[in-house]
């Protein structure tokens, strides 16, 4: 845990630089740009590539504050100021990613691209994008996870909030949580990191060959069914007010929603293409 990447002096006043703030604000950068890359490696133009990912991240942003008035409005409703507060605090991931992929196939039609296309292309950087956040959600100690034995257990330092979680809960034992000591918990930010690593490699390198779209399409499903595996693991916090099925049964809608997709890509690319038309026409 290293919440203050450094501190500076301006104007007399101490600024805190903050590794939460640091590496959402790259992962904002990071993720359309490298996007756009792919996406110009891909043949598409990519200033358009660039506008159709930068334009869906903010419409994404909008939608990650939306769901997390739903999932925490505990949270916002004891400070109603905390719904336009421009802070990386109040964000819930599905709810940008749902509210992007929507938007973004909106932008890719407007713009006269390939909206799967694009959607392949955006596997890298939606990779460096989460493995950037969490990053930064593992230096500031939140979304942590529930205490573990396991020996890859992590222990964050007493004033974190994985110690705060456990004095207000007890399940680390009160009078040791008093004191300052700090039960290893599962290190659940590294997890999603790790899962999308993976499921990017397994999208490019398993299937070189897949048509348009199925590259995103197995990452997004890889990495959804990774977050419902993990999702037992994370320590539920007291701001979280949506009850405990809501995450599993979201999670298995879009899981269900985006093998139908797939299934209907592929059956698409097996359909035989009809031959082209060789009628000679009339003779000028």
């Amino acid at each position: 845990m290293h919440p203050v990447l450094l501190e500076l002096t301006v104007g007399g006043t101490r600024v805190a630089v903050r590794s939460y703030g640091v590496f959402y604000t790259l992962a904002w950068i990071a993720a359309p740009a490298l996007a756009a890359w792919a996406a110009s490696r891909a043949g598409a133009p990519w200033r358009r590539a660039l506008t159709v990912y930068a334009l869906a991240l903010a419409t994404g942003i909008v939608g990650a504050r939306t769901l997390d008035l739903f999932v925490a409005w505990r949270y916002y409703a004891e400070d109603p100021g905390r719904i336009w507060s421009a802070s990386f605090a109040g964000f819930s991931l599905y709810g940008g990613l749902g509210v992007a992929a929507v938007a973004g196939l909106a932008l890719a039609r407007a713009l006269a691209l390939d909206p799967w296309r694009l959607a392949d292309a955006a596997v890298p950087g939606l990779a460096a994008g989460i493995v950037l956040m969490r990053i930064g959600c593992f230096l500031n100690g939140c979304c942590f996870g529930v205490e573990t034995d396991a020996p890859w257990g992590v222990t964050f330092p007493a004033g974190s909030p994985a110690w705060r979680h456990q004095l207000l809960t007890g399940s680390g034992g009160l009078f040791g949580t008093l004191v300052g000591t700090v039960k290893p918990v599962h290190p659940t930010q590294l997890y999603e990191i790790g899962a999308a690593l993976l499921l990017t490699a397994a999208a490019f390198a398993l299937i070189r060959r897949a048509p348009d779209g199925i590259r995103f399409l197995i990452f997004a499903m890889g990495f959804t069914a990774a977050r419902w595996a993990i999702y037992p693991l994370r320590a539920r916090v007291s701001v979280i007010t949506a009850p405990e099925w809501f995450y599993p049964a979201l999670y298995a809608a879009l899981i269900a929603v985006l093998a139908a997709l797939a299934a209907i890509r592929l059956r698409s690319a097996a359909r035989p293409q009809a031959p082209p038309d060789r009628t000679p026409g009339p003779s000028a």
